[in-house]
């Protein structure tokens, strides 16, 4: 029951949260180890006298499953799979479906069977089935505390994609796994029909939970082009959907569906759903309106984890669990969970590697993705799912099976957590897997030596309009002298290291990135419409690749698609199938197409430039600026001639939209406008939202 002292608590340990935010940067701690050990501390220090008056408060909002699995849950999997780039994932998609499928199933069968044959030697026998249910609620990788550790270290992309891949999949088929072995447990095992009841349900769940999935991702995308205009409309519709599509998931698990017994997992359609509209829907997203998303969604995030893992501090802590009489089997299960854990990952990995299908995963990572396992939200979310008035035939002891499995689960949370979290940084040292890309350091010097050259410009006409004195220019200005000489040394280094070729990528990227934005300028503006949106934007994925993978050169400038574009291609397909007319490619999109490269290239050039020529030392090496702005204006040629052509054969037929084009040029130019005055405090948002729908 919601009463004000337990919205006080919820409210106070959100404050609370905050300060341990800090106090984890600051002392370089993982945050949501630090969040629990609070949690857990607090429950003894309220209890003490004078204290229990005044903060006994603390303990009135608990840690339910409803509150988990319908409020919390669905949050955290839309921020991760929204954020999730589907073609990076692609590219490991064998690593992460075998770790995420097959590596949770070995260590559900191995940690069940582990248990089974080795707690009698202590003295507890525990039937099967309740081994079974805690290898289920146990075998799902927790990526909170290990992906801020991974990005804090510096871990490779490709590892930490690896990584959060498998914790986001494993986290659906965990759950229908765990529903399918509560299903046995609760109604009793009949052999072979039970099995293949188990393995249909297990099938279903997670069939039926991508299809639930693309099904609502599909008409939250087609609602997003009504509502674009309006960002508020539109974060808001897409951080509904997430609970919206969990929610219908769970509606028919429990109602059915047309009558028929349909179980579905909520948490795979909520993980499709979210993959969907963060990597097709997108894309249409106003530049404001996405980073607007993006912030809001990680910060909804952060309140769901800080309030889960000081909750479930909380909940250690009062859970009356007699760890005096269960230490030993904590222990041993700590231990039989990071064993397997390790046999799983070198049981998936090692094949894996040998098969070749796709890039191999070094010694280091497989060291690190055996350690890096850690328990938390999911395994507290499933423990909590469990009955309580569970039971199990020839259950012989004092405590209940569930309070049995909620020890030894926590047992294994608090250890990873205590244990593995904090030496995850010492591991990625040692292991030597913290260097930066290459890429990304040619990337950072480039532009290094750009903002020091501006802010020496800059720092020059301060002291020529006399705002600075003369004796404060002279020490800043010689400061400022030895950091752009030092930012030109390392990228020296750089060079020598690693050749000309890397400051080559690293020069066509930005263009790339340049590309993007005023690619999606245009369609912000309505001068390409989202089809041609779409196939721009799908050139440039397929060339912002072959940069990363120094294969540039390799690049096809006609080639808009691949097999990893799978929502691009299934929308293709579906269109195709239903409305093969409006599947052609109007003259206006032909115009569109052509015209938006060409501005788009046009923009890279003066851009480049621009940054090359805006001071005395040139920004890129010669080699590099040469090679980007001669392929950029050839482009540049081609797509203008390509615009010639249409205009010389279909003039007549594009003088309509030659008009529509010019009126929207205008309404560019406006946008401009109002961007300067509110970047200059001239107008604020309502002015410049009244002046633009009146005058555009």
């Amino acid at each position: 029951m919601l009463t004000i002292t337990s919205v006080l608590s919820l409210f106070t340990l959100l404050a609370l949260s905050t300060a341990v935010f800090f106090v984890a940067k600051r002392f370089k701690v993982p945050y949501t180890v630090l969040l629990v050990l609070v949690g857990i501390i607090l429950v003894p220090i309220t209890k003490l006298p004078g204290l229990e008056t005044v903060f006994g408060f603390l303990d009135d909002v608990q840690l339910t499953p409803e509150l988990l699995f319908y409020i919390f849950l669905p949050i955290l999997i839309f921020e991760s799979a929204f954020n999730m780039n589907i073609r990076k994932m692609l590219d490991s998609a064998w690593a992460i479906s075998l770790l995420a499928v097959v590596g949770l199933l070995i260590s559900t069968a191995l940690i069940s069977t582990a248990l089974y044959f080795i707690l009698p030697l202590i003295g507890l026998h525990i039937p099967f089935i309740v081994a079974l249910l805690f290898a289920a609620i146990i075998s799902s990788t927790d990526p909170v505390a290990v992906l801020a550790l991974f990005k804090e270290y510096g871990a490779p992309k490709r590892l930490t994609m690896i990584f959060e891949g498998e914790s986001l999949f494993n986290d659906g088929t965990a759950v229908a796994l765990f529903m399918v072995i509560l299903a046995v447990a609760t109604g009793g095992f009949h052999g072979v029909a039970t099995v293949t009841e188990g393995v249909l349900m297990f099938a279903g769940m997670v069939g039926f939970g991508i299809v639930l999935g693309l099904f609502m991702a599909a008409v939250f995308s087609r609602a997003l082009r009504f509502t674009r205009s309006n960002e508020f409309v539109t974060v808001t519709l897409l951080i509904i959907s997430a609970h919206i599509v969990f929610l219908l998931g769970e509606i028919v698990n429990e109602h059915g569906l047309f009558g028929l017994p349909i179980h579905i997992s909520s948490i795979i359609a909520t993980t499709v759903a979210a993959l969907y509209l963060g990597n097709y829907s997108r894309h249409t997203l106003s530049p404001k309106t996405d980073e607007y998303l993006g912030k809001f969604i990680e910060h909804m995030a952060f309140i769901a984890n800080s309030l889960v893992f000081i909750l479930a501090g909380l909940l250690f802590a009062s859970s009356g669990v007699d760890f005096r009489v269960l230490w030993l089997p904590i222990l041993i299960t700590v231990v039989v969970v990071a064993v397997v854990r390790v046999i799983a990952v070198y049981s998936v990995v090692i094949p894996l590697n040998m098969s070749k299908i796709e890039g191999k995963i070094p010694a280091a990572w497989q060291a690190l993705l055996a350690w890096g396992s850690l328990r938390g939200a999911l395994a507290i979310i499933i423990i909590l799912l469990i009955p309580e008035d569970f039971i199990v035939a020839d259950w012989a002891y004092a405590f209940t099976p569930r309070e049995f499995l909620l020890a030894i689960t926590i047992g294994c949370i608090l250890a990873t957590l205590f244990i593995k979290a904090p030496l995850i940084g010492v591991i990625i040292r040692r292991l030597k897997i913290d260097a930066p890309e290459p890429l990304k350091l040619a990337h950072e010097a480039d532009l290094s030596v750009y903002y020091l050259l501006t802010e020496k410009s800059r720092f020059q006409t301060h002291k020529t309009r006399g705002f600075i004195r003369d004796e404060h220019y002279k020490t800043l200005s010689v400061t400022l002298d030895q950091q752009i000489v030092t930012a030109q040394s390392e990228r020296d280094k750089l060079r020598e290291q690693y050749g000309q070729k890397l400051f080559d990528q690293s020069l066509h990227l930005m263009a790339i990135h340049i590309e993007g934005s005023v690619l999606k300028q245009l369609y912000v503006n309505g001068e390409i419409s989202e089809r041609m949106l779409r196939k721009i934007n799908g050139k440039l994925n397929l060339q912002t690749e072959k940069i990363e993978y120094a294969r540039h050169d390799e690049i096809d400038p006609t080639s808009h698609i691949d097999r990893k574009d799978i929502f691009d291609r299934l929308v293709n397909f579906m269109q195709t199938v239903f409305d093969r007319k409006g599947s052609e490619i109007t003259l206006d999109e032909k115009l569109q197409y052509y015209r938006g490269q060409m501005i788009m290239a046009r923009k890279v050039v003066s851009t480049i430039e621009q940054m090359q020529t805006q001071y005395d030392t040139p920004v890129f090496s010669d080699v590099s600026y040469t090679k980007v702005i001669e392929r950029y204006t050839n482009f540049r040629s081609q797509c203008a001639d390509k615009v010639d052509s249409l205009l010389e054969k279909h003039g007549q037929e594009l003088a309509p939209y030659l008009g529509f084009l010019a009126k929207k040029s205008i309404t560019a130019s406006g946008v401009h406008t109002l961007d300067y005055l509110h970047g200059k405090g001239i107008v604020d948002e309502v002015i410049e939202e009244d002046i633009r729908h009146r005058w555009s």
